[in-house]
């Protein structure tokens, strides 16, 4: 897959979003999987994180400055996909001086991008045990429930038919 990039500026700070596998550290995708906030990951060795990350398409979000000379990882979002039918979303973070500034949902809106060009998607999948991002995979990503437990994650999916029709009533079609 080609390298996508995604740019935003808000009050006055640019942001990137960058599926190139040379701009996401592996120290900084360590350092988010030994945080609290991603729960269900930890640290692994650097060749596990090596085949991890070599085998998932990753986007970094990033804070720039200089002219984007300078890139800060400040989040990431992980798909494990064959790049043609099935796509299962994991590992979405960002450092908690990032967040409540609607990067995670712009991370998600780059994530659907990405689904929308496989030509031959059948499904997306993830797993979530917030119903705060539950509700925002419903309203992003128009994800269903298929399965809950009172002891694990919730499993949602959409098809891309589904994710085709709500980027249409958003008024997203075409962009």
């Amino acid at each position: 897959m080609d390298t996508k990039e995604w740019r935003r500026t808000l009050n006055g700070q640019t942001f990137l979003i960058s599926t190139s596998r040379s701009l996401l550290s592996h120290a900084f995708v360590q350092q988010a999987f030994g945080t609290q906030a991603m729960y269900w990951a930890k640290p692994t060795s650097d060749a596990n994180m090596k085949t991890l990350l070599d085998n998932s398409c990753t986007l970094g979000l990033y804070k720039t400055e200089d002219g984007e000379a300078t890139k800060t990882p400040i989040g990431l979002g992980r798909v494990i996909t064959d790049y043609v039918t099935f796509a299962f979303l994991t590992d979405v973070y960002i450092v908690d001086e990032s967040r409540r500034l609607g990067l995670g949902r712009w991370l998600i809106n780059c994530c659907k991008e990405l689904f929308l060009d496989m030509a031959d998607l059948r499904f997306v999948l993830l797993l979530t045990g917030s119903e705060s991002a539950q509700a925002m995979y419903e309203d992003e990503l128009a994800m269903d429930v298929l399965g809950k437990s009172e002891s694990g994650p919730t499993v949602m999916g959409v098809r891309k038919a589904k994710l085709q029709d709500q980027r249409v009533k958003s008024g997203l079609a075409g962009a």
